[in-house]
């Protein structure tokens, strides 16, 4: 083979562009003239790796796992035990290179091949046992800012205990093919500081997103827009499941909103508001008719601390419930 010094730019371009993900990424490893000249190429001069699914995790070892168009698995595992990574049962010893700088190179180089979007995409932080700023959440932080591009996902996961560890990820996803916000605490019983995360545009844009733990600072406006919502507020008023309630009606996107209350105080003026509620063992019900639609109605459930809205079919009504006529007031 021709050294890379003998062989013009453009011709080295072409070759790359034709080549598939794995071959450019062997290519990297002939030597270090390839590796830097890859390295530099703009992003539009790669082949699309064409991954679907991208996930890492961060427990005794550092697990990156990604899922191809044909549901084909690949896994590395990087061992600070043995100082190794693993790919697919082969393993190489990495010598004095830190085992997160591989994974997180390991990572950037991935998302820099990815062209296409991701069905999803998941980080699993795992950091309830560090600090609130974890090694590997800026470790990912800071790879995110320097390849200085948004992750194209439709799904989003995140695990983390801290507002930073989620906002070291959630900024960095493109907001205009995020459909589903998934985050997860370790501690389904933690609270989460939420005034930066409900900012975002990825927030604002989303579709659906579930945060099932206890999200603080986060009020009903923040999930209004939502069509699908699944979470803990901090405290609910009979204001705010009115405001709801007036909002979903004329959304017709509209699919669902449940959440649990941490701060469970039985809230009154609903039944002066909205009527007597229909029971049904433990759980109460109220109807409400949905803006220039005749089949569908919203329904609120609710039993103590959890409310849940739903639009359903009107013939899942169930016999002696009332139904109110649409009021948007």
């Amino acid at each position: 083979m021709s050294s890379l010094s003998e062989m013009p730019a453009l011709v080295m371009e072409n070759i790359i562009k034709s080549l598939d993900f794995r071959s450019v990424l062997t290519l990297r490893q002939v030597c270090r003239d390839f590796l830097n000249f890859i390295d530099r190429l703009n992003d539009s001069k790669l082949p699309d790796s064409g991954f679907s699914k991208i996930g890492i995790r961060l427990n005794k070892d550092i697990c990156l796992k990604i899922e191809d168009q044909d549901c084909r698995q690949h896994h590395f595992i990087y061992s600070e035990s043995d100082n190794s990574r693993s790919y697919n049962g082969k393993t190489t010893t990495l010598e004095n290179l830190n085992v997160m700088d591989v994974a997180v190179r390991d990572l950037e180089l991935i998302l820099k091949f990815q062209k296409s979007t991701l069905n999803c995409s998941n980080f699993d932080l795992n950091d309830f046992q560090h600090s609130k700023e974890s090694p590997f959440s800026v470790e990912l932080n800071n790879m995110f800012r320097k390849i200085n591009r948004k992750i194209k996902t439709k799904d989003l996961v995140i695990i983390s205990d801290s507002q930073f560890g989620f906002m070291s990820i959630l900024p960095f996803s493109d907001p205009e093919t995020l459909e589903f916000i998934d985050l997860h605490p370790t501690d389904h019983e933690m609270q989460i500081e939420m005034d930066e995360i409900v900012k975002t545009e990825q927030w604002r844009k989303a579709k659906k997103i579930h945060c099932i733990f206890y999200a603080l600072n986060m009020t009903v406006e923040d999930i209004c827009h939502l069509s699908g919502f699944g979470g803990t507020m901090p405290s609910i008023s009979f204001r705010d499941l009115d405001f709801l309630r007036k909002t979903f009606i004329t959304n017709s996107n509209f699919e669902y909103s449940e959440f649990a209350v941490r701060d469970f105080e039985k809230i009154e003026g609903i039944s002066d508001t909205w009527g007597p509620a229909f029971h049904s063992e433990y759980w109460s019900y109220w109807y409400f008719r949905i803006k220039d639609s005749n089949e569908k109605i919203l329904g609120l459930k609710s039993q103590e601390n959890i409310y849940l809205f739903q639009n359903i079919e009107l013939n899942d009504v169930p016999n002696g419930a009332a139904v109110q006529d649409y009021n948007k007031n």
